[in-house]
This record gives structure tokens, sequence and C-alpha cells, in this order.
């Protein structure tokens, strides 16, 4: 009797054994369903929030445009004038933005074109391709070197695909190359800009989508000097600021030493093309008490003279306050209402006035619906 009872016991704790492998085994199944249910929500969230946030390129472009106005019908616009921005580039570890600024691409008009091994590389998922695309996230080293005006949006990061390339620009076709002979990882792309666009152009890299900022009017806050004479060799001050200013007359000569600073600003762009047949310029020279910031040289042609080239604007400074995240800046206008040399190059007629502004703001996030 004893055994037979052990017998059933042995059969009742088999049953109960298998019965408890069976719960833990429908536990944990639901642990990894809620998990990948989350991850999916997680990830169709995050792509809604990047397509919110960027503007999707209208055409192929191989340029970042990084500090450009931002026009609703032409997309970047460029001045001439500007001062060219340093920028960094970083690579994107994020899957989702990958695989948005990859498909964009794609979304140009792209279509793959490759042989056997390379499309081993590139048949897996979106994701598994927008790795092969090299994304890359260029933006300023410094936000604040942008030259925000209120009410304009500007560009402050682009998403670009290192590996596509944008070449002989004479069709309105694109397409996603893949060659035969090349290694698995190795993507590029090809894409016309029209049928107007530049022929036999090459440019590494696709432009896919860009990031807009633009100053929150609601934190701009600005203060003025006034227009003050700026007489010939006299020192003029701007005591609240921190700032002196001094006009000189200088003679250029190639290889006497008598030559600008490399880093001078010319007042507009034909200055700075013809700046080479300039042989005298009236020079304007901001120094700061700050030791940390450097003497800035504003150069006007003076000889041969160009008369639209009389006026300068431009920020001379400008920082980002870490406590209120406010970029401060300085803007210096300058403008010439007589400047004239005799023929012996010395200052016939010189009449000037210069003008100080600060600026502090905060930037904020434009998405695409605040431009629809």
């Amino acid at each position: 009797m004893e055994e037979i009872a052990m017998r059933k016991n042995g059969k009742r704790m088999i049953i109960a054994g298998g019965v408890g492998s069976l719960m833990v085994l429908i536990f944990l199944t639901s642990c990894v369903s809620t998990s990948g249910t989350a991850m999916k929500t997680h990830q169709k969230g995050m792509s809604s929030i990047t397509e919110e946030e960027y503007f999707t390129t209208k055409k192929p472009v191989d340029r970042a445009y990084i500090g450009c106005t931002w026009s609703k019908q032409f997309g970047p616009l460029e001045d001439p004038v500007a001062e060219e921005i340093e920028v960094k580039k970083e690579k994107s570890l994020s899957g989702i933005q990958q695989d948005f600024a990859y498909n964009l691409g794609v979304g140009l008009g792209g279509q793959t074109i490759a042989g056997p091994a390379a499309e081993i590389g590139a048949s897996g998922g979106s994701v598994e391709k927008a790795k092969l695309s090299g994304l890359e996230i260029i933006t300023p080293v410094s936000i604040a070197d942008i030259a925000f005006e209120p009410g304009l949006p500007y560009i402050t990061e682009a998403l670009r695909l290192a590996n596509f390339r944008i070449a002989d620009e004479k069709s309105n076709k694109a397409g996603l190359n893949v060659g035969a002979g090349t290694a698995i990882g190795s993507v590029t792309a090809t894409a016309g800009a029209g049928t107007q666009a530049r022929r036999g152009t090459e440019g590494e890299g696709l432009v896919v989508a860009y990031k807009l900022h633009m100053i929150d009017p609601e934190t701009y806050t600005k203060s003025e000097s006034g227009q003050r004479p700026l007489e010939l060799g006299k020192t003029v001050e701007f005591s609240k600021e921190g700032l002196f200013a001094k006009a000189t007359l200088q003679l250029i000569e190639p290889g006497s030493g008598k030559s600008l600073p490399r880093n001078v600003i010319w007042s507009c762009q034909r200055a700075y093309a013809k700046s080479r047949d300039t042989v005298a310029a009236w020079v304007v020279e901001l120094k700061s008490t700050d030791p940390k910031r450097k003497k800035s040289t504003i150069a006007f042609p003076a000889w041969p003279a160009i008369e639209d080239c009389q006026n300068y604007s431009g920020v001379i400074f400008s920082r980002i306050d870490p406590r209120t995240d406010k970029i401060i800046r300085q803007k210096i206008t300058i403008t010439l209402i007589d400047a004239e040399v005799s023929d012996a190059m010395t200052p016939k007629a010189w009449n000037a006035r210069i003008a100080l502004v600060d600026e502090a703001f905060n930037i904020k996030l434009v998405s695409p619906k605040d431009l629809e």
C-alpha cells in the first residue's frame, strides 16, 4: 500500500512540476511580448518626433547650409556677405534617426542598383540599410555664431548620408548605387538636381533634412548706444560695453610689411573680392577690455573706392550664458558718410558714424507645422 501511494504521489509531483513550468513559461512569454510592444510603441513615438523636428529637402543637395535662413518655398537662402561658420560632424547612433534619414534619401528618387555581394549587405531591414549610409549630424561648433535676426528661421542642424554621392547632375533621376565589386557596407547614391542643374559636378554626401531655430521673441532684449561720430585717428570709447574703436587710413603694399591682418573683415562681398587690387583702406579697429576677446578689424576700400561698400553691420562678439541658455552678443554698425583720399593717398574727406548694439535672447525650435 505504501508503495502504491508513493507511485501516486510521484505522478502528482510530476504533474505539479509540469504545470509550474508551464506557468513560468507563459509568464516569461508575456513579459517578452509586453517588452516588444513597448519597444514598438517607443519607436513609433520617436519616429513621429523626428518627423516633427526636421524639414526635409525638396531636391538632392550635398551642402549643410548651417547658419542660412530658411524659406518655405525655396529652402536654404545663402547670404554671400555672411561669414563662414565653423561646423562639426558627429555620427548618429540612433537607429530611428538613421532609418528616418535613409528613407528620405531613397525617397528623393533612389533605386537600388546592386550586385549580389552588395545585395546581401543591404537586404535586411531599413535600419540595417541605414547603418550602411553613414549618417552624420552636422551642427555649428557654437550656435551663437549664427547671425539670428528676429522673425526668421535659421538652419542649425543637418542630417547627412555620408556614403551617398551626388554626381553628374544632368537628369531628374536619383539612385542608390551599390556596385557589384563594392565591399559590403560601402553604399553610395547618385542624384540629379534637374535638367537645369550643373553638369559634370560631383559632391560627396547627401543632405536629406534640416533642423531650424529662431529667436524666441518673448526673451529678446536689446540696448543701443546710439550713433556716435567716428573721427579719424581718435578713439571712441563705449565705457558701459567695455569697447574701444579707432579709425585710420592704411596703405597696402604687398611684400613691404604694409598689409592688413589676415582676419580682417571687409565691409562687403565686393570689397573682399577686389581686396587684392585695393591700394588703400579705411580701417576700424575694435578692442575690448575683456582679455578673452580678440581684436576685430573692419576694412572699407579707400582706393579704388566702392560706393556700395560704405556701410557695415555685423556681430563682433557672441557667447552662450550657461545659466540662462541665452545667446549674448554685440553688433556694430559703421557708416561712412563722406570718405575720400587725395592723389597722394592721404585723407581728403572723412565723416563717419558708429553704433553699438547689445542683444540677449533664447532660441526655440521651429517645426514644419509652424511654417504651414
